[in-house]
């Protein structure tokens, strides 16, 4: 029986449905990118390519915050923080294969100002901190895809590139020291002046 899949596994599973949401929004709107589609779109092809990956696991969308967090044995006592969103939801939920929460992963679709993102990275990092030596949460996902045109000053892909050193740094910094992050990203897709590309924040409460 495959044991349990490794986190980079997951990245690259999470990248590659962003770039699967790319490619088929293209093909059914004749050219459209996916800047102009529906996020929940890229949220189902992630979920469909997390669920080919061979080995134990389980994924829900759209899943309550709170029972995520009672399911994981991170509720805790007292009130939960405000960034947890008690009411909200998680955009995917991967579970370990045993009744128990692994993974919290949220999804953007092209970043244009900073707080489109920061109540997902406040809600993740709050998540990962709750009840952390009882949870069975491991990591944190933070996924987005961006595209750019040519401009006067910059080209399409040196945009990009600015565009996620700055989220990288935000992100950074909204978590503090106590967490560790690393950003993935696929190769640069360019077509004529416009260029495009997914990323993926691996964000871990780092062990005491």
């Amino acid at each position: 029986m495959p044991g349990n899949i490794s986190i980079k596994q997951i990245v690259n599973a999470t990248l590659k449905g962003i770039e699967s949401s790319q490619k088929k929004y293209e093909s059914w709107t004749g050219g459209w990118w996916l800047w102009a589609g529906p996020e929940y779109l890229i949220t189902i092809n992630v979920a469909e390519q997390l669920s080919k990956l061979a080995g134990p696991k389980f994924i829900t969308l759209e899943h309550s915050s709170r029972l995520a967090l009672d399911y994981a044995g991170a509720k805790g006592k007292g009130r939960l923080p405000r960034d947890v969103r008690e009411h909200g939801k998680v955009d995917i939920l991967l579970w370990w294969a045993s009744d128990a929460p692994r993974a919290v992963i949220e999804i953007k679709n092209q970043i244009y100002y900073k707080e489109q993102y920061f109540k997902d990275i406040k809600r993740i990092k709050e998540f990962l901190k709750r009840n952390s030596e009882d949870s069975s949460l491991q990591f944190g996902l933070f996924a987005f895809y961006d595209s750019a045109d040519d401009g006067k000053r910059q080209r399409a892909d040196e945009k990009i590139v600015g565009k996620t050193n700055r989220i990288e740094t935000r992100v950074k910094d909204i978590l503090g020291s106590e967490f560790s992050v690393d950003m993935n990203t696929s190769k640069m897709h360019r077509e004529g002046n416009s260029a495009w590309r997914t990323c993926c924040i691996l964000i871990r409460l780092k062990k005491t």
